[in-house]
């Protein structure tokens, strides 16, 4: 069937798309069926293959129209593919970008938490230098220095501060204040009316320890941080973003 397939490839050269190649089979498989009749009525095979392709060139226009379909459908089936790839890159391309921004805003957010545990320890240190010197339930002795700690700039990112003192029996050693309330004996307010967007106020519960006259003291430290909340939401949705972008990146087939 030499001359049918030849008759074919011309016909149909350089289109490899699976369909078209599907056509193509269909149509040798009705040739080859056309050439075996004409052999049983006698003819060699050649001259059947001829008499074959001979019939069915005897439709050209209805052939013609045929194969302008199938190349319309080939182009149609290639604008198809590109716009697969298309959105394929692009679901590539948002799934790499939204990682990054989750990891980012991990990093990001890790060292607002690092920052404030600093911040807090520092603070915290302070204070119980502060009480190595005085009986912490008389504000008025420290109130100054305390204040004065307050206004560094080192210090500038805490925005509200509470001092609570349990006012234990003079030369008390433990760290227990059972039975005894704790009273909060100075307070820096936060300024509600001057808070910025996008920040947050991230609470620091300092460690008990005892003053100068075994008072035990308990500093709540309130330190400013920006896109904290933000940052951590940021994260969730990234990471969801992303990895339905990748689900869908190797879920559609070109």
């Amino acid at each position: 069937m030499r001359l049918v397939d030849e008759y074919l490839d011309k016909l149909y050269k350089n289109n490899n798309n699976k369909i078209i190649l599907e056509l193509k089979q269909e149509m040798r498989e009705h040739l080859i069926e056309s050439v075996n009749e004409l052999k049983l009525q006698g003819l060699g095979e050649e001259e059947a293959c001829k008499k074959a392709i001979e019939r069915f060139d005897d439709g050209a226009e209805m052939k013609q129209e045929l194969h302008n379909i199938i190349k319309e459908l080939s182009l149609s089936l290639d604008t198809h593919k590109s716009k697969i790839k298309g959105t394929r890159r692009m679901l590539c391309f948002i799934s790499i970008i939204t990682f990054l921004i989750s990891g980012l805003m991990w990093y990001y957010n890790n060292s607002l938490q690092k920052n404030r545990n600093d911040l807090g320890i520092a603070f915290n240190e302070e204070i119980r230098k502060l009480s190595e010197k005085y009986d912490m339930t008389n504000v008025d002795e420290y109130k100054l220095e305390l204040e004065r700690l307050l206004n560094e700039e080192k210090y500038s990112k805490i925005k509200a501060f509470r001092l609570h003192v349990a006012d234990m029996e003079e030369g008390n050693t433990s760290l227990s204040s059972s039975g005894v309330k704790a009273q909060t004996v100075y307070e820096k307010e936060l300024d509600d009316s001057n808070i910025p967007m996008y920040t947050s106020y991230w609470g620091y519960n300092g460690k008990d320890f005892l003053d100068k006259s075994g008072n035990i003291i308990n500093p709540d430290i309130f330190s400013e941080y920006f896109f904290y909340e933000e940052s951590k939401n940021l994260i969730g949705v990234s990471l969801l973003i992303g990895v339905f972008s990748l689900w869908g990146y190797f879920y559609i087939k070109v």
